[in-house]
């Protein structure tokens, strides 16, 4: 509850001319106003923002592809679609593509049906696969296997940085030291001090460190012109914020 305090010393005094006595009047001041009073190192609340980025270089490249086969049983043109995976495998571990980094994302055999009949005409079964690169430096060389083993398309060509979660806990570690510093510079400015951290939230405030450098479709049954131009992923760059609300005690005039 707020205070006033009577100050019967502090007083104005008025002639009045009829009766030129003197009369005293007397006032209160609000506790907010007074110097070392109570209510002026009552607890105060500070709102700041504090902001980290994390820069990073992308150390893999996913590139992915297609293998579409089609034929009058489904078992046919399943047998050529793992025949041509396989083809591409043998290719890809020539190039030194560890096994375990070829991987199908998805596998779809399909029914055609004849036009305006319920008969089926043909199956297809359509691959979708992603080849996992750690060594940039092969990059032109996974690609030449994917031509050579005549793909029926390749799509996007993909740069991420493996150890996102490092690089995220590093960025929301600057963001709230950056907090904690703003905090201290503005308490100090206005003779205050921290006492304690009362509420805090976070956003992830920029874009993922993954850069899509080149997206693109190929018709492998045109070629493929100028594919193995220079590739090179750029440096990218996560933003985390961080909102922080201080209580703290006003001590007196700063300096």
């Amino acid at each position: 509850m707020k205070k006033s305090v009577l100050i019967p010393a502090l007083c104005i005094y008025v002639l009045l001319a009829a009766s030129a006595a003197a009369e005293t009047f007397t006032f209160t001041i609000p506790d907010v106003y007074l110097k070392g009073g109570d209510a002026a190192k009552e607890p105060v609340l500070l709102e700041v923002t504090g902001t980290g980025r994390v820069k990073a270089v992308p150390d893999q490249v996913v590139i992915s592809a297609r293998i579409y086969t089609e034929a009058k049983k489904a078992g046919e043109a399943f047998d050529e679609n793992q025949f041509r995976m396989g083809f591409l495998m043998d290719l890809l571990i020539a190039q030194g593509v560890p096994r375990e980094k070829i991987a199908t994302e998805s596998l779809y055999i399909n029914p055609v049906y004849k036009k305006d009949s319920s008969k089926v005409d043909h199956y297809v079964v359509d691959r979708r696969i992603k080849i996992f690169q750690d060594d940039m430096d092969r990059i032109s060389a996974v690609l030449d296997a994917l031509v050579d083993s005549q793909v029926d398309e390749i799509g996007s060509i993909q740069f991420v940085v493996k150890d996102l979660e490092q690089k995220y806990e590093e960025a929301l570690e600057e963001a709230a030291a950056d907090a904690r510093r703003t905090a201290k510079m503005l308490t100090a400015g206005l003779g205050a001090k921290v006492v304690g951290l009362k509420a805090m939230s976070y956003d992830y405030g920029g874009g993922p460190i993954s850069e899509l450098s080149r997206t693109s479709s190929f018709d492998m049954g045109g070629g493929m012109d100028g594919y193995n131009q220079m590739i090179v992923p750029r440096e990218v760059t996560t933003t985390v914020n961080v909102r922080a609300t201080y209580e703290i005690l006003y001590l007196g005039e700063a300096g």
